[in-house]
Parts: structure tokens; C-alpha cells; sequence
């Protein structure tokens, strides 16, 4: 999990603000909470476009209704993501598309710390292929590894966001390292069936001729 990927907690004082229409309070709101609202909507859509637009649709919707807010019922956060994940659904049934394969992903985070160039290019390669069986994920496996895995929630806090039972959010997680685990295995096996392929071929090439 990368570190420092949530944001801080929301502030009673700048909430309250808020709700009194204080204009400083709500560019508060979004400056501390307007990364986290965008990586997570670029984990569901795959698209940074997508992610621009529903980052700022979320914020729209959010100042718009801002007192349907219950801090007794749920964290700012988890209400936050509930939003994004809503609207990141709507769009992906509105465009009816897979993912591309340009989003970020907690697998990537490693790559700044990378110093050698070799290991930056096999790194880059690891963290493709990853990302893109995780893209290829049903989106109900896909939307739990991002909040648990990439975002740091814990199992209740996710279960909050997408509306299930806590015992489901653990079943999805489950599930779906699963299949990642086990896309990742066969895209392996393909590839060493090829490096086996490449070194019977060049083995041939080095045979004399006769």
C-alpha cells in the first residue's frame, strides 16, 4: 500500500465554514481532498480525461448538497469516495469501453525510487503487466483493490463506500487478487514458453550448415 495515499481528515471548523457558504472553507475542502478524488476516479475509469471530468463533477455535486453530509454516519472520506464511485460508474456505463492502460496504480508507486536504468525498464515492464490485468478485472473486483489496496481504506470503510457488507468487500478482495494472481501466472507461462522459443531458435541459427 503507498504511503500517505489519504488524505487528511476533514477539519469541523472548515466543514462548518462550508456549510455557511464561506468560499475559503470549500478551496480548503478541495485543495486537500481533490488528489485523492481524482486517483481514485483514474483507478476506476483508466482514462485521465475521465478522471479531470469527474474529479470536478464530484466537487460540484458535493458543494451542491454539502448538508446531506453526516459526519455520525460515515468519515468525509468515505462519503467522498462513495461519490466518486457513483459517478465514475455512470460514466463507465455511459461509454460502454474497457479501460486504458495508463492508470495509476499503487504497483507504479515503486518506480521513483528507481536509480538504475535497467532496473527502471524491467521495473516498467513488471508494472505494465500488472496494470494491465488489473485493468481487465471485473470493475466490482477492480473498485475494492483500489480503495483497500491503493487508497488504504479499511474493510469497513470500503464496505461504507460501495454499499455492501463488510464479509462481501473481504469476498470481492479475495476473489479478485485471485484472478490477478492468476492472469499474471499465465502471462508468465506465455512468456517463458517464448524465451524457451528464442533460445531453441538461436540455437538453431548457431548450428553449421550442412
Amino acid at each position: 500500500m503507498p504511503p500517505d495515499s489519504r488524505p487528511d481528515p476533514l477539519d469541523p471548523t472548515v466543514f462548518d465554514r462550508a456549510l455557511a457558504g464561506d468560499p475559503d472553507a470549500f478551496a480548503r475542502i478541495y485543495r486537500d481532498h481533490h488528489q485523492a478524488v481524482y486517483r481514485f476516479a483514474r483507478s476506476m475509469t483508466g482514462n485521465p480525461v475521465a478522471a479531470e471530468d469527474i474529479t470536478q463533477e464530484v466537487f460540484v455535486v458535493l458543494f451542491a448538497d454539502l448538508a446531506r453530509y453526516d459526519p455520525e454516519r460515515a468519515s468525509f472520506t468515505t462519503y467522498l469516495y462513495g461519490i466518486v464511485r457513483n459517478l465514475s460508474r455512470d460514466r463507465l456505463r455511459r461509454e460502454r469501453r474497457f479501460l486504458a492502460l495508463d492508470e495509476l496504480s499503487p504497483w507504479s508507486a515503486r518506480m521513483a525510487y528507481v536509480h538504475d536504468p535497467s532496473d527502471a525498464l524491467e521495473d516498467a515492464e513488471v508494472a505494465a503487466r500488472v496494470r494491465a490485468a488489473f485493468l481487465r478485472l471485473p470493475v466490482r473486483y477492480r473498485e475494492v483493490m483500489a480503495l483497500c489496496d491503493l487508497h488504504g481504506l479499511s474493510y469497513a470503510e470500503a464496505a461504507a463506500v460501495t454499499q455492501l457488507s463488510t464479509a462481501a468487500v473481504r469476498s470481492r478482495l479475495h476473489r479478485g487478487r485471485q484472478l490477478l494472481r492468476q492472469r499474471l501466472a499465465r502471462f508468465a507461462e506465455r512468456e517463458a514458453g517464448r524465451s524457451r522459443g528464442d533460445r531453441l531458435g538461436l540455437r538453431l541459427l548457431k548450428k553449421p550448415a550442412t
